[in-house]
C-alpha cells in the first residue's frame, strides 16, 4: 500500500510574504549578427542591464567573448558576435525577461541558464 506524507506550506508561505521570495542567479549568453563592432556589444550590454533592472533584478557581472566564427549558419550569418552577463532576477520575472529577448531582432541565438542555488530576498531587516 502507498502512502504519501502531507507537507505543510504554511511556513513557507509566511516566508515569502515577509521576505518577497527568492533570487535567481542566471547565466545568460547571447549571439548578435557577424557584422556587428564592440560598440553595437556594448549598446546590446546596456539593453540587457535595463531590462534586468525592469525586471527587478540586478547585473552581477559582464563580458564580451567577441567575434568568433559560428559551427553552421544562424540566420544567415557565419560569424556571430558573442557576450555573456551574469545577474539575479526574482524566478517568475525571468520568463517575461526572456520574451523580450526573443522580441530582440538583433539577438540570433541565445541561452539562459539557472543556477539551482536561490538567493533569498530580504526587502528589511526583521524586527527583533
Amino acid at each position: 500500500m502507498l502512502s504519501f506524507d502531507v507537507v505543510d506550506w504554511t511556513g513557507f508561505a509566511l516566508f515569502l510574504e515577509e521576505y518577497g521570495g527568492f533570487l535567481r542567479k542566471y547565466e545568460l549568453v547571447w549571439i548578435l549578427g557577424g557584422d556587428v563592432d564592440e560598440e553595437q556589444g556594448v549598446e546590446s550590454i546596456e539593453k540587457i542591464t535595463s531590462l534586468v533592472a525592469d525586471a527587478g533584478g540586478e547585473v552581477t557581472g559582464t563580458d564580451i567573448w567577441g567575434k568568433r566564427a559560428l559551427a553552421y549558419p544562424i540566420k544567415k550569418n557565419s560569424e556571430g558576435y558573442y557576450l555573456q552577463a551574469n545577474f539575479e532576477i526574482d524566478g517568475p520575472q525571468a520568463q517575461d525577461f526572456e520574451r523580450a529577448i526573443y522580441a530582440d531582432q538583433s539577438i540570433i541565438r541565445h541561452l539562459l541558464v539557472r543556477d539551482e542555488n536561490p538567493v533569498a530576498i530580504a526587502d528589511e531587516e526583521p524586527e527583533d
